[in-house]
């Protein structure tokens, strides 16, 4: 069983997507900005847990290869592709890219800080 700080903690990203909304009508960025940033996060999140369950079931050093590349790779085509969407509108375009890199660095922060392997040697010997 998840504690609600846990999964609260695996799922930053997704809060702070929800909370960029009022952010985005506040600061009268275009709403197609945080859809397209927020629908090609989530595209990312599901690639990334497909390619992990995946990863888990090849060897070690396959595995880490996949994930890694996997880490880069991901965030580079999904600018690419916001981009391509929003190239037509400068507004449009900050908006959309400034939350997918800030949603993006907060997935990838987190599963760093709560990964079981990591956790548990922060602030300690390794």
């Amino acid at each position: 069983m998840t504690s609600p700080q846990t999964f609260a903690a695996h799922n930053l990203d997704a809060i702070v997507a929800i909370v960029a909304v009022p952010v985005f009508l506040l600061a009268g960025w275009p709403l197609e900005g945080w859809f397209w940033a927020t629908a090609l996060w989530a595209v990312n999140r599901y690639v990334q847990s497909v390619i992990e369950r995946r990863a888990a079931q090849m060897g070690e050093l396959r595995c880490v290869g996949i994930l890694g590349a996997s880490m880069l790779l991901r965030p580079w085509i999904g600018m690419l592709v916001l981009f391509l969407i929003t190239k037509h509108d400068t507004a449009l375009a900050v908006s959309a890219v400034l939350l997918f890199l800030l949603l993006v660095t907060i997935d990838i922060a987190t599963r760093v800080l709560t990964h079981k392997n990591i956790s548990g040697t922060i602030g300690g010997a390794a």
